[in-house]
């Protein structure tokens, strides 16, 4: 089983895409090759140079509770509308409302952190938090001066989560992947970077090594360590703190980026351990 991951690590499960008995494609839709100071492998070929891996997809955890999420916030003026007919209204209210933000919140948090990303943070997430906690702010006013204030609170609690999942679909346009090299952790020094990253470590370390600020998010240098193999990679992170293809053909123009991306990290790293390689398809 943990050979079978270490064949998929890079080019992904075949199950995410709903491939039977074959092997994800080196380039999918929507994947550009880097530029000709990339010295680019592939995980059909191997030898020397930088490989795309490819990440879970978000969908996989995300759709189906953020289907769920109007639902319940429907269900929250319920027993408003309908008043006496519970034995709490306004406790059940509450519970409906506290489960169609949690199934927002929650799963974006969880999967955020699936992908170490090194960025967190509450309000970071690709959630209106200004259109939310203007809601709730007007929400207790109902009680003191006039109940329609409940009704405008609701209003922008339903324009939250509208403006939520556009939020969400825009992160998602971009898939998340990342840029990996096989290295010998001496061969490694921060020092050869060059002004525009901000250095976390000068010798190889496994987590954050040294990133730069771009428009819309952040790239990073990271160390990893899989199989007793270290590694570095280099990742694009969106300000949301998830991780997005760094070469994608949805990627808006941005100088920045563009410009710190036309050189990769001064490595040639290791030959790629076969392990890591995938098996050709049998004829």
């Amino acid at each position: 089983m943990d050979a079978q991951l270490d064949h998929d690590w890079l080019l992904g499960d075949p199950s995410w895409w709903d491939l039977e008995n074959q092997l994800p494609p080196d380039i999918r839709n929507g994947e550009l090759m880097p530029n000709d100071n990339w010295r680019y492998a592939t995980p059909r070929l191997g030898n020397f140079g930088w490989m795309r891996q490819r990440m879970k997809p978000l969908a996989h955890s995300l759709l189906l509770p953020l289907a769920w999420s109007p639902f319940f916030l429907i269900l929250t003026i319920i027993p408003l509308i309908f008043p006496g007919k519970t034995p709490d209204d306004q406790s059940l209210a509450f519970i409906f409302f506290f489960l169609s933000w949690f199934l927002v919140y929650y799963p974006l948090f969880n999967s955020r952190e699936l992908q170490l990303s090194h960025i967190g943070g509450f309000f970071t997430l690709p959630v209106d938090w200004k259109l939310l906690l203007l809601g709730i702010f007007i929400f207790p006013v109902h009680i003191f001066i006039d109940p329609m204030f409940g009704w405008l609170s609701y209003a922008f609690f339903c324009a939250a989560m509208i403006r939520t999942f556009g939020l969400i679909q825009d992160m998602m346009n971009i898939p998340p992947s990342r840029f990996i090299i096989p290295i010998d952790k001496k061969n490694w020094n921060s020092d050869n970077l060059s002004n525009d990253w901000n250095i976390n470590s000068n010798k190889w370390k496994i987590g954050l090594i040294a990133s730069s600020k771009c428009a819309g998010g952040y790239l990073t240098l990271s160390g990893i360590c899989r199989s007793k193999y270290n590694f570095l990679s280099i990742t694009f992170v969106h300000k949301s703190g998830f991780v997005q293809d760094p070469f994608f053909t949805t990627h808006e123009r941005q100088e920045t980026l563009e410009d710190l991306l036309l050189n990769p990290p001064p490595i040639t790293g290791i030959q790629w351990p076969e392990i890591f390689l995938s098996q050709l398809e049998e004829e």
